[in-house]
């Protein structure tokens, strides 16, 4: 059963939440350290990805602002831990359970390494900031039973106009998403600038790559609802070309 409901926080209570200096996770750690002003514990995955250096960069720049601007508010977030995802132990079975999914629907192998990671650690309830109900292999409970989901339901126009009331959207827009950046900014090709388009945020991204992920969003939707094809015919060599591209 998916996990998410709003917690009952104790004085002295702290919140582990994946951070990754994104919109969502982001704001969740704005939530929680300005309004329940709970400690958090932010944690992240270093994978080796084209967006590796820029997340913790946002990361450490987020940080800076926050203790420059909220220095009360900012000692609630304490260190980020990073692990390297080349630690992270092999664990057979959260592995199988992963490759059954996959074969069915696209599960990213983050949440793998993010599992592996909370039962090395021995963690519970690690907040994740996954904002879609139409997730189904959310409910997978060896997989995903580690972690909650306060955010799912909202949309990224909701969070915009949360934080827009609360005076975090100086914060927010040092946010970083583009899983493959150039030069600093975003493709517009990749998954997280389409999202970005669709969910009414194009502003976020350079007019060229605005474009882009408009022109390619038709794409883009059949690429997502047509999961079991990916890899048949000509439909599989994309990955490869667009990953030699950008």
């Amino acid at each position: 059963m998916i996990n998410n409901k709003e917690k009952e926080l104790n004085s002295g209570d702290i919140v582990h939440l994946f951070w990754t200096g994104g919109w969502d996770s982001t704001f969740r750690l704005l939530q929680l350290i300005f309004l329940e002003k709970a400690q958090v514990q932010p944690h992240y995955i270093i994978r080796g990805e084209p967006s590796s250096g820029q997340e913790v960069q946002t990361i450490i720049k987020i940080r800076k602002k926050l203790r420059r601007n909220f220095p009360k508010i900012a000692e609630l977030l304490l260190p980020v831990k990073f692990i390297d995802v080349r630690s992270l132990p092999e664990n057979k079975k959260i592995a199988e359970r992963h490759e059954k999914l996959t074969t069915t629907q696209k599960v990213n192998s983050q949440y793998l390494h993010l599992a592996k990671y909370c039962y090395q650690e021995n963690l519970q309830d690690v907040e994740l900031s996954i904002l879609k109900r139409d997730s189904g292999f959310l409910e997978d409970d060896l997989l995903f039973g580690k972690f909650s989901f306060p955010l799912l339901g909202k949309t990224k126009k909701e969070i915009a106009e949360i934080s827009l009331e609360n005076g975090w959207m100086d914060l927010m827009k040092l946010t970083r998403f583009c899983r493959r950046p150039k030069k600093g900014k975003a493709c517009g090709l990749c998954g997280p600038c389409s999202d970005a388009v669709e969910a009414g945020m194009g502003w976020r991204l350079p007019l060229r790559a605005r474009l882009i992920a408009n022109l390619q969003l038709p794409f883009r939707k059949y690429w997502r609802n047509n999961y079991k094809k990916q890899g048949k015919g000509l439909l599989k060599y994309i990955p490869t070309l667009l990953k030699n591209r950008y």
